[in-house]
């Protein structure tokens, strides 16, 4: 139902380094020269030093006192001419890179950590849409509108915490300790799920049947995060099998007027595809013995770092639920098309990452860079509202007069959501949650100030996709954000 975008793909912490070398020397860029001697020599760019230069920590005050240059971009150039003189005579300033270096820069073949192939985009977007289809199949209990709402809407929000966790331990090479906080965090999820759904229930006048299926949405939100997150895709596409197949008997039989499946069949599929899907989570995490002292050990990181998991888990669980807000504020048929477009989010958003790293070498002058990132950003931007606007269209020709969103609608939320998954993927999840907090927040306050429901869902999505294109733009025009 909703998309999981890995954002430190690749990530790897490696053995510590071996001690840079103590230089004493009468100039004090001397002795830094020395120490980044070895980056400089295989540097293509002053900026790949000047990123050195702060993940070492030194702020522009300290480079001020201590060497005497007024920030780090003027010492990674320093030390950068130092190592290619002949690169510095023909540079000129803000002429091109040198050949030697284009050369180096513009070949096809050089690795990515944001290379994502475009068939595991394409059946993620199909996975994160076939779910829909089991409401086709078996809708929820009439009067559990409140039931089943509220625990989608805590589902879609937990699972993003929880995935949030597994990508973070995933980046530090530590798989056991993902499966364990997927195993942990969907089962602590799945239980509180059926608090709030209990909790609605009662003042509602739900049904049982209706508590059932709120937690069965919780249980297969937890089992098919643990697959998407472990890159099981495929396994979770074969658990969802039954629910594909009664659901394209059920559409194909419609216009034809041939019989669909029979009633019982529908709810019997749904919860087929269910089981095999927590079968499939629990053959991915069962291993790691979440429940055991090896499990409870697992993830190997330090107070400061369990913490800062938590503190990001938190603002992801508060993105998942401000995103699944903006989204379920009119629900139709074209809202198939964003949900399907999720896998090309995630393309797209890896293509704008790779295009930017390679940007950092590629360009010749800050105006250079500022220029070839922002045509990167628009590109990618572009191609994927107008991917959401052509799946919105062929809904609306495939259910003329449903009511739900338009092609617009869905084009302006697109953008603004996949804005905000940028600004995660650049280490600033803080910016994303607040954006996109503030415009659930907006659309709650115009619907309850009685604004209709389409009006106000399409001025809070333009809003929100201008201001936060432009936070995205602001930010992938600082260089130090792509190292």
């Amino acid at each position: 139902m909703s998309g999981f975008v890995e954002l430190v793909r690749g990530l790897r912490l490696e053995a510590a380094p071996a001690p840079l070398p103590h230089v004493v020397a009468d100039d004090p860029a001397e002795e830094i020269a020395a120490r980044f001697a070895g980056v400089a020599a295989g540097a293509v760019h002053a900026w790949e030093l000047v990123a050195a230069i702060e993940a070492e920590g030194l702020t522009d005050g300290q480079i001020q006192q201590r060497y005497g240059r007024r920030d780090a971009f003027e010492l990674g150039e320093e030390l950068f001419a130092r190592s290619h003189p002949e690169a510095s005579r023909s540079r000129g300033h803000g002429a091109a890179v040198p050949k030697r270096v284009r050369a180096r820069m513009h070949r096809t073949t050089r690795a990515s950590a944001w290379g994502v192939p475009v068939p595991r985009s394409a059946l993620r977007g199909v996975l994160f849409a076939l779910p829909g289809l089991a409401f086709v199949l078996a809708a929820p209990p009439r009067g559990s509108i409140w039931c089943a709402g509220s625990a989608l809407l805590f589902s879609w929000s937990w699972s993003q915490a929880v995935a949030h966790l597994g990508y973070t331990r995933l980046g530090r090479g530590d798989r056991v300790g993902a499966a364990t906080a997927m195993a942990r965090g969907g089962a602590t999820g799945a239980a509180l799920c059926l608090v709030v759904a209990v909790a609605f229930a009662l003042p509602t006048g739900a049904t049982a049947p209706a508590v059932g299926f709120a937690a069965g949405q919780a249980l297969y939100f937890a089992a098919a995060t643990a697959l998407l997150v472990l890159g099981r895709e495929r396994a979770l596409a074969a658990a969802l099998a039954p629910v594909a197949l009664g659901s394209a008997w059920l559409l194909l039989a419609r216009p034809t007027g041939l019989p669909g499946p029979p009633g019982p069949l529908g709810p019997v599929l749904v919860l087929l595809s269910l089981a095999l899907t927590l079968r499939a989570g629990w053959r991915e995490t069962g291993g790691a013995a979440p429940w055991t002292a090896r499990g409870r050990a697992a993830g190997g990181a330090g107070a400061v770092e369990r913490a800062g998991e938590w503190a990001g888990a938190v603002q992801a669980g508060a993105f998942g639920l401000a995103v699944a807000v903006l989204t379920l504020a009119r629900v139709g048929p074209t809202t198939v098309a964003l949900t399907l477009s999720m896998g090309g989010a995630e393309w797209f958003l890896a293509r704008c990452r790779a295009t930017t790293d390679l940007a950092l070498g590629r360009a010749g002058a800050p105006r250079e860079f500022h220029g070839l990132v922002l045509g990167a950003l628009a590109r990618c931007l572009g191609g994927y509202v107008l991917l959401v606007m052509t799946l919105a269209w062929l809904a609306e020709q495939v259910w003329p007069g449903a009511p739900g969103p338009g092609a617009p609608d869905l084009g302006a939320l697109a953008a603004a959501i996949w804005s905000a998954q940028l600004l995660q993927s650049l280490g600033l999840l803080p910016r994303a949650t607040t954006g996109v907090c503030a415009a659930a927040a907006a659309l709650v306050g115009a619907r309850a100030a009685g604004v209709a429901a389409a009006t106000a869902q399409t001025t809070v999505s333009l809003v929100a996709a201008a201001t936060l294109a432009a936070v995205a733009a602001l930010a992938v025009t600082t260089a130090t954000r792509h190292r």
